[in-house]
């Protein structure tokens, strides 16, 4: 071939877009990616909390914990061991739908640690 032919060539294609109506088939994207990242971040976060919090805390401190998610009545009154309050805590902490409540549970836990750990303001945290 010579040049000249080279630039002569041309390829053509012909895209057919096949439109399905079966509604079995039909995927909502949105729901599929919800659910992906309910899955993701449950997944994520659970081991890590769980040794977080098995390692970190007390019974009494989980139980505090619940008390702020409202839960914790529950838990004393089935008599739950540590491990059984750490799989329900990691559990509704890694809802998306509690995402706000968590976020503002740990931001008010960090403002009490800052607080006992300065010299002024600890004599004014109870516990």
């Amino acid at each position: 071939m010579t040049s000249s032919d080279e630039q002569n060539t041309a390829i053509s294609y012909y895209i057919e877009e096949v439109e399905q109506n079966n509604e079995e088939n039909d995927l909502d994207i949105d729901e599929l990616l919800n659910e992906l990242n309910e899955k993701v971040f449950s997944d994520d976060l659970a081991v890590p909390h769980m040794i977080n919090y098995h390692e970190n805390y007390t019974v009494k401190e989980l139980l505090l914990i619940c008390e702020y998610y409202g839960f914790a009545k529950d838990l004393k009154a089935n008599k739950f061991n540590k491990e059984q309050i750490i799989d329900y805590l990691v559990g509704f902490e890694s809802e998306l739908a509690n995402t706000d409540i968590v976020f503002r549970r740990q931001n008010m836990w960090f403002y009490i640690n800052e607080l006992k750990n300065d010299k002024f303001m600890k004599k004014f945290v109870l516990w």
